[in-house]
């Protein structure tokens, strides 16, 4: 009798369904008082919906003489809710044998297994609104212990059927060309513990799509046991992008090294960060190495026109067609016209600065060549129309005072002579008019050309400049 008393389990006997005995862990697990709990019937210190299922089992222990099977309800304490197993055994036979009730708490019990079922219930959760595919193989015999919807969606087959499959049916979803890489890499996370690989599956459809396979060894110490699980992941969009990528950057690296341009990136301070071999050659540098210990401010006849350019770079994000007059390290100064950009980082800050400068010195010489001849053309007209004037001027003075001569030699009156001589004097004095105005507009234009070339600097003259020379000595 000691010992039932200092038993942790709730012991209860019962004599025609009421109470004659009762340890006091029964009383604590049930929150009953001794006093009030002896001669009470079985149902009343368990008030609500299971007197019922508690008096059908109390009967059917009585009527088989079996233990019946353990059973779990919430009853209302003192101390609060509680969970309780209970089970019953016959003391005799008979109806009128005796009844020996159990019960355990059982609530700590529950409530870890609630916190376990409520956790199950998230990791499932989660597990099925994953777009990887997460799958656990057996370690005994390499069937599937589970796996998510996910797996329906990149393989195209049924969750059902891949619910009842193995690792070998995992393996024989990859593309033939990769299937053996795959079955090594299988069998290989056993003995890495961890491995993974990219390789093709084919899908239901026929489609073909690249993954990612990670495979991990997972040991339950609880059970002593194993499972390996693999995190599949697609991704066949991020291998296509990273193969664009990869294409885009050898067409950029093709063109920035083939370009006979000059290629370049600059750093803010104007060190140079890449630059093409015709960069070099442009710069007369000796190689690579040198350009990238050069600042281009070493190479620009004017820094201030290049600050310009880096302010509106810094302003505007681009600029083209810019003409900056380099010197390089060897031979004669040339022009240069700039295309380049800013390249900035996700906060604004400029990284760099990258661009285009093609050399336009040639083409700034045929223009200047261009512009001479059509000037030289332009003035050739201008003067040839004046010096039409003075060589009509020149004609009309011979043959005015040749019919002079004439009428003089043949007149004999004095009057007559007066006439003549005021009358040819009339026609000289025009015709030294007409004469005297070429000579003027012909002076006026020598003037402007010597003007012009005496302040020549080997500027790019436009077509502008000539009709502004020409617009000063048109003809009043």
């Amino acid at each position: 009798m000691e010992i039932i008393q200092r038993l942790k389990e709730g012991v209860a006997v019962l004599r025609n369904g009421r109470f004659t005995f009762a340890n006091p862990a029964f009383v604590t697990i049930t929150g009953c008082r001794p006093d009030a709990l002896m001669g009470k019937e079985l149902q009343e210190p368990f008030p609500g919906p299971e007197q019922a299922a508690i008096l059908r089992e109390h009967e059917d222990v009585l009527r088989s003489g079996q233990n019946s099977r353990p059973h779990e309800f919430w009853i209302e304490t003192p101390a609060g809710r509680a969970r309780i197993e209970m089970t019953m055994a016959p003391l005799g036979s008979g109806e009128a044998a005796a009844v020996l009730l159990t019960v355990v708490d059982v609530t700590p019990r529950r409530k870890r297994m609630d916190e376990i079922r409520e956790l199950n219930d998230r990791l499932e959760s989660i597990l099925h609104s994953m777009h990887d595919v997460v799958v656990s193989l057996s370690a005994e015999d390499g069937s599937v212990l589970s796996i998510n919807p996910a797996a329906e969606l990149l393989y195209g087959v049924p969750l059902r059927n891949l619910a009842k499959a193995a690792e070998s049916d995992i393996v024989a979803l990859a593309h033939p060309a990769d299937s053996e890489r795959v079955g090594n890499f299988y069998r290989s996370v056993r003995e890495r513990e961890f491995d993974e690989l990219e390789y093709r599956i084919v899908r239901s459809d026929g489609k073909v799509r690249w993954v990612r396979d990670e495979g991990y060894v997972v040991s339950c110490r609880s059970r002593g046991r194993q499972r390996f699980d693999h995190m599949i992941r697609d991704v066949t969009e991020e291998r296509q992008a990273i193969l664009e990528l990869h294409r885009s950057e050898q067409r950029y690296k093709d063109f920035f090294h083939k370009t006979k341009d000059m290629a370049f990136s600059v750093s803010p301070s104007g060190l140079f960060l890449d630059i093409n071999d015709a960069g070099i050659e442009l710069l007369g540098l000796s190689c690579r190495k040198a350009a990238l210990r050069s600042n281009v401010y070493d190479f620009v006849e004017q820094p201030a026109a290049l600050d310009g350019m880096l302010r509106e770079l810094d302003e505007k994000g681009h600029i083209s067609n810019r003409s900056v007059t380099l010197k390089p390290t060897a031979g004669a100064h040339i022009e240069v016209d700039i295309t380049a950009r800013a390249k900035r980082d996700e906060s604004g800050e400029v990284l760099y600065y990258e661009g285009i400068a093609s050399n336009i010195t040639q083409a700034l010489e045929d223009q200047r060549n261009r512009v001479l001849r059509n000037t030289a053309a332009g003035m050739c007209h201008y003067l040839n129309s004046h010096l039409m004037h003075i060589s009509a001027a020149l004609d009309g003075m011979k043959e005015e005072l040749a019919e002079m001569d004439e009428r003089f030699l043949t007149s004999a009156r004095p009057e007559e002579k007066d006439e003549i001589w005021t009358s040819g004097r009339d026609a000289v004095g025009g015709y030294l008019r007409d004469v005297n105005l070429a000579y003027r507009k012909i002076s006026e234009l020598t003037r402007a050309f010597n003007s012009a070339f005496l302040t020549y600097r080997e500027e790019s003259y436009l077509d502008k400049t000539i009709l502004d020379i020409f617009g000063a000595c048109r003809p009043d």
